[in-house]
C-alpha cells in the first residue's frame, strides 16, 4: 500500500475515480452530492460548474497542516447515505484526490471525477453559471 501523512494521520493514497457518465447518472438520480474545488484564482475563467455543486476551498484542502477533523468540519454538511463526487480543474487533480482520500478515511463514499470539470464539459453534460463572488 502507498501511504501519505495528512494532518498527522497516515492514509491510503490510491485514487478512487468515477467517470463522467457514471457521475452524471448518480447526480441525476439524486444519489450524489458534488463538491467543486475550483481555485478562486481561475474561477472566473472557468465559466461554469456542475449544477448544484458546493464550492470547497482547494487551499484549505491542500493545507497539509490541517487535521482531518478540521478539514471535514469546514465542509458543507455531507449526508452519509449519498455518494460524494469531488472535482477540480487542476491538471493533476491534486485537490479532488486529497479531499476524496480524507472523506473516505472518515467513512464517506467519496470519488474524484476522472478528468475533472474539463472531462465533464467535453462530454457535453449540463453546466450552470458560477455564482458571483
Amino acid at each position: 500500500m502507498i501511504a501519505t501523512s495528512i494532518g498527522g494521520t497516515t492514509m491510503d493514497i490510491r485514487p478512487y475515480r468515477i467517470d463522467p457518465a457514471t457521475a452524471r447518472e448518480s447526480i441525476e438520480a439524486g444519489e450524489a452530492i458534488v463538491l467543486d474545488l475550483t481555485s478562486p484564482l481561475i474561477g472566473g475563467a472557468v465559466r461554469g460548474r456542475i449544477p448544484g455543486a458546493f464550492w470547497v476551498s482547494p487551499r484549505d484542502v491542500l493545507d497539509r497542516n490541517r487535521h482531518l477533523a478540521d478539514l471535514v468540519s469546514g465542509l458543507p454538511e455531507l449526508p452519509r447515505d449519498k455518494t460524494i463526487i469531488a472535482y477540480c480543474t487542476c491538471p493533476d487533480e491534486e485537490a479532488s484526490a486529497r479531499l476524496t482520500r480524507v472523506l473516505r478515511r472518515q467513512g464517506y463514499d467519496a470519488w474524484m471525477l476522472t478528468g475533472g470539470l474539463p472531462a465533464w464539459r467535453a462530454a457535453g453534460y449540463p453546466m450552470e453559471a458560477n455564482q458571483a463572488a
